[in-house]
C-alpha cells in the first residue's frame, strides 16, 4: 500500500498539470482511507513538506475537497502556506499581511474566500485598487472585468467619422485547462436591442484600433493579439485594450448608460462543461466553446461617479469608490464603525 501510493505521489510531482491533479487527489483519498494506515498521521513515512506540496498541482477548490477528507488533510490543506500561496497567485499581491490586518482575520484560508467573494480584480499594472470596474461577471471557470482607459476630460476619441471609446477587459483563467478568448466574436449589446462595433477587427480600419494586450500577469505589455485571440493558463491574467464603435456619444458615462453587456467567447480543450452557455454543438472539434457574459453597472452606479458641469463638461469622483472598498469596485460595500474591529470576515 505504502508503494503504491508513494509512487502516484511523485508521479503527480513529475506528470502534467491535468494528469498530476489526477495522481493528487487519487493518493490522497487512498491514504485518507487506508485502513492500514493510522488516522493521526497516515503519512508519516513521507516528510509533511511532500504532502503539502501535492497541493501545488490542485485549485482551490480541489483542496477544499481534501479538506473534508478527514482531520489530517484537513490540517494539512488549512495551513497558512498553502492559502498564502493561491492568494499570490491569484491576486498578485504586494503586502498579503497588510491585508489580512485590514480585513480583521489572521487567517489566509479565510482571506481568499472573503476576496473571491467579492471579486477583486488582480493587481498589476492598470488594475490598481483606485480603478473603477463598471462590469463583471465569474462565468465558465473565468473572472472578467471592464474598465475604461479614463481620459482627464471624460471624452471619447474620434477617429475619421467614427467616434469610439477604450474599454480594458481583465481576463483571469480560474481553472488548471488552458483558457483561449477569441476577441474576434466580442458582442456589445446596446439598451435598444442594437449591437456595437469593435473596431479593428477587419481590413477596414486601422490596425492601431485592434484589441491589443497591454499587460500580462500584472506586466506592462504593448503588441497586438495574434489571430485577435489570447491564451491563458491556471491563474493567469490578461487586460486586453478594446476599441468600441459608440456615434451619439460624447462622453464615457453617455456609453455606460448606453450599453448593456458584452458577451465575449471562449475556449477550452475538453467536452463540454455548461449546457446553458455552451456552444459546442455549432463547432464540432474537440473544444468546448461558451461565452461569458458581462453585464454593465445600472446608470444610477454610473452617475454616482460622473457629474456634469455647465452642462458642457462632465468630472470622473473616484473618491467614494476608493473610501468606500478597498479593492477599487464600484460596487461599495458596507464598513463597520471604525470604534469597533472585525472578529470575522466570512
Amino acid at each position: 500500500m505504502i508503494v503504491r501510493v508513494s509512487s502516484r505521489l511523485f508521479a503527480a510531482m513529475r506528470g502534467t498539470d491535468e494528469d498530476a491533479m489526477a495522481c493528487a487527489c487519487s493518493a490522497a483519498a487512498a491514504v485518507a482511507t487506508s485502513p492500514s494506515l493510522p488516522v493521526v498521521s497516515p503519512l508519516g513515512w513521507i516528510s509533511e513538506d511532500v504532502i503539502e506540496g501535492v497541493t501545488e498541482f490542485l485549485t482551490p477548490d480541489d483542496v477544499r475537497h481534501v479538506m473534508q477528507v478527514n482531520e489530517y488533510w484537513k490540517g494539512i490543506c488549512m495551513r497558512d502556506s498553502v492559502w498564502l500561496r493561491f492568494c499570490l497567485m491569484r491576486w498578485k499581491l504586494e503586502s498579503p499581511r497588510e491585508l489580512l490586518r485590514i480585513c480583521g482575520t489572521d487567517d489566509f484560508e479565510e482571506l481568499y474566500g472573503y476576496l473571491e467573494r467579492n471579486g477583486m480584480v488582480p493587481r498589476g499594472k492598470y488594475t490598481q485598487k483606485n480603478q473603477l470596474i463598471w462590469g463583471r461577471n465569474r462565468q465558465e471557470g473565468a473572472d472578467v472585468w471592464i474598465t475604461i482607459a479614463h481620459r482627464s476630460d471624460c471624452r471619447l476619441l474620434s477617429s475619421r467619422s467614427s467616434t469610439y471609446i477604450q474599454l480594458r477587459l481583465v481576463v483571469q483563467n480560474l481553472q488548471h485547462k488552458p483558457l483561449t478568448v477569441d476577441f474576434r466574436e466580442l458582442k456589445v449589446h446596446w439598451k435598444d436591442g442594437l449591437c456595437g462595433r469593435v473596431l479593428g477587427l477587419d481590413n477596414s480600419d486601422a490596425s492601431t484600433l485592434a484589441p491589443r494586450l497591454v499587460a500580462f500577469n500584472g506586466e506592462e505589455q504593448t503588441k497586438p493579439l495574434s489571430n485577435h485571440m489570447i491564451d491563458l493558463n491556471f491563474f493567469e491574467f490578461a487586460v486586453v485594450m478594446v476599441n468600441v464603435e459608440c456615434d451619439g456619444c460624447e462622453f464615457e458615462a453617455d456609453f455606460l448608460e448606453r450599453c448593456s453587456t458584452l458577451w465575449l467567447p471562449i475556449r477550452r480543450p475538453g467536452p463540454c462543461t455548461s449546457l446553458s452557455t455552451c456552444r459546442c454543438g455549432l463547432i464540432p472539434d474537440n473544444y468546448h466553446h461558451g461565452s461569458v457574459r458581462i453585464p454593465i453597472v445600472d446608470e444610477s452606479v454610473v452617475w454616482k461617479h460622473y457629474r456634469s458641469v455647465s452642462g458642457r463638461f462632465m468630472v470622473l469622483d473616484t473618491r467614494s469608490a476608493s473610501l468606500k472598498h478597498p479593492f477599487g469596485h464600484c460596487h461599495p460595500v458596507k464598513t463597520t464603525p471604525k470604534s469597533r474591529r472585525k472578529t470575522s470576515i466570512s
